[in-house]
């Protein structure tokens, strides 16, 4: 049995990100790398699909998808030319409307789960649709399903702005150069491990003298996201 994972990628495109935009630029095109380097290496137990949206409120564009659902492997960098940094941070309505529509997607798949990485430098200031009870009520659902969340930011407390909306897993970065690189290293580290761990369980499920059932299979797999971002 194959697991598709979802890798979706929420990122903050308000007009603080300015000043690291070519960064960010590079470190999502290295998280690409990393998820293309994951389905060669994972070819027999993993399916890998990419989304990247962007969020920005009373900007000059729309919060919109830059890649959705997309194989991995029909997957192209992105470049300066789709992110344009400006307006405000509608951060709960990106999180609420990219978790509904991968939530319909995969719905009525056997065994798809999201892995869903959230990057942003400062407060929610501007949504409309949902609120952080909402969204964080969603999050725990889906975690139930074996989903694994990250929340990586700067500029704010991290680790209460991600146990607000139930995630576990956080990380810290400095907005600058070297801050950046640093932040997208330990991303795409973690993200191979967590991946390493999802075909363990995969291969494990399978292999035992009783093949685990597909809710066996959702509750080892929450397991696998736990201490994401641990070396």
């Amino acid at each position: 049995m194959k697991t598709e994972i979802f890798n979706l990628i929420i990122l903050d495109e308000s007009g603080s990100m300015d000043c690291v935009r070519k960064q960010t630029i590079s470190g999502c095109n290295e998280t690409i790398n990393t998820i293309r380097v994951a389905q060669k290496k994972f070819a027999d137990t993993q399916i890998h699909y990419v989304s990247i949206f962007a969020f920005q409120g009373y900007g000059n564009l729309p919060s919109r998808y830059l890649v959705k659902n997309e194989p991995i492997d029909n997957v192209e960098h992105i470049t300066e030319k789709d992110y344009e940094p400006c307006g405000s941070t509608p951060l709960y309505d990106a999180v609420g409307s990219t978790l509904v529509d991968l939530e319909s997607l995969i719905r009525e798949k056997k065994m798809a789960i999201g892995s869903v990485t959230i990057i942003t430098d400062g407060e929610e200031n501007s949504s409309k649709r949902y609120t952080r009870d909402m969204v964080a009520r969603k999050i725990s659902a889906l975690k139930e399903l074996g989903w694994c969340f990250s929340f990586i930011g700067a500029n704010i407390d991290v680790k209460v702005a991600a146990t607000s909306l139930n995630i576990d897993n956080s990380l810290e970065f400095k907005q600058d150069d070297e801050g950046m690189h640093s932040m997208f290293q330990q991303e795409s580290s973690s993200r191979m491990n967590w991946n390493e761990r999802v075909n363990a369980t995969m291969v494990d499920c399978c292999m035992s003298a009783e093949p685990c059932d597909e809710k066996e299979i959702r509750k080892r797999l929450k397991k696998s996201s736990k201490d994401y971002f641990n070396k």
